[in-house]
């Protein structure tokens, strides 16, 4: 019996414009691997995320192949291409992979063969026109988000701490603004990340994790925001690069024994440099 790995993708964009909700991709691939008598292994979803988005991004992705070195996996079904990938320089590498460990990949709705000339042709020019379309789609969302900004409205509903939205404008949050510059003065003071955590915890009663102090820390909202009811920043730009000096900088990637190395992934290559599989770590 073979056994597949059912693909899924869809951004937010799409699932609210085109109707490619996660259900009906699952449903109709489900289908799909039943009448064909297939062994469903697992099911990779990721949601919300472009197809251009970098593989690193894409963690069900990354998992999958991840299953793929193991040799759990010897098909990959997916809808579509454009399901698949949008960009041609990351499908190759993808596919190296694929034929590294013997496993295909099929689209329930589309024809597609790699194993021609004609096969692989068809596969770029496809992949070509969805780059292509991406990118442009890319370009009228750009000029749209712009065009709030230019309008002073937030381009979507979060907001940093601190703030809040006021007839789509991002306004001031007096009762939360006293936490910001606690966060910030705790901070240069103690310089942890781990200890201004805690001291949010206890005396505001508000779980944070690191990644959500460092990015108060870094966001230069703080600093940068003014209007007609709010002339002052909210930090000071002298003690926000202050803290900036002290932040710690990210760890760069290592080389070491065939093998880069990165928080969330671990690459692996051949002697010759040519990239055999990534293991989610």
């Amino acid at each position: 019996m073979i056994r597949c790995a059912v693909y899924i993708r869809v951004s937010t964009e799409e699932q609210a414009l085109h109707g490619y909700s996660l259900e009906a991709q699952k449903a109709a691939l489900t289908d799909y691997a039943n009448v064909h008598n297939m062994y469903i292994v697992d099911y990779y979803i990721d949601e919300g995320l472009s197809a251009r988005k970098k593989m690193a991004k894409r963690k069900e992705f990354q998992r999958m192949l991840s299953d793929v070195t193991a040799n759990r996996i010897d098909l990959i079904l997916i809808t579509k291409l454009d399901r698949w990938f949008r960009n041609i320089s990351d499908y190759y590498k993808v596919q190296e992979i694929l034929e590294t460990y013997h496993v295909n990949w099929k689209t329930i709705y589309e024809n597609y063969d790699t194993t021609t000339a004609n096969g692989r042709l068809h596969i770029n020019i496809m992949l070509s026109v969805a780059q292509d379309e991406a990118d442009r789609t890319s370009e009228r969302i750009k000029v749209v988000f712009q065009n709030k900004k230019n309008k002073g409205e937030v381009t979507n509903g979060s907001h940093p701490l601190g703030f809040k939205i006021v007839n789509k404008r991002l306004v001031p949050d007096e009762k939360n603004i006293t936490i910001v510059k606690d966060i910030f003065s705790y901070y240069e003071f103690h310089q942890s990340v781990y200890e201004t955590a805690q001291m949010v915890r206890d005396k505001y009663k508000l779980i944070f994790c690191n990644a959500t102090i460092s990015r108060i820390l870094k966001n230069k909202i703080y600093t940068e925001y003014r209007d007609d009811n709010f002339p002052m920043s909210i930090i000071d730009l002298k003690q926000f690069n202050q803290v900036q000096s002290i932040l710690p900088i990210p760890k760069k990637r290592k080389i070491r024994n065939g093998y880069i190395c990165s928080a969330d992934y671990l690459y692996v290559r051949n002697a010759a440099g040519n990239l055999l599989g990534i293991i989610v770590r």
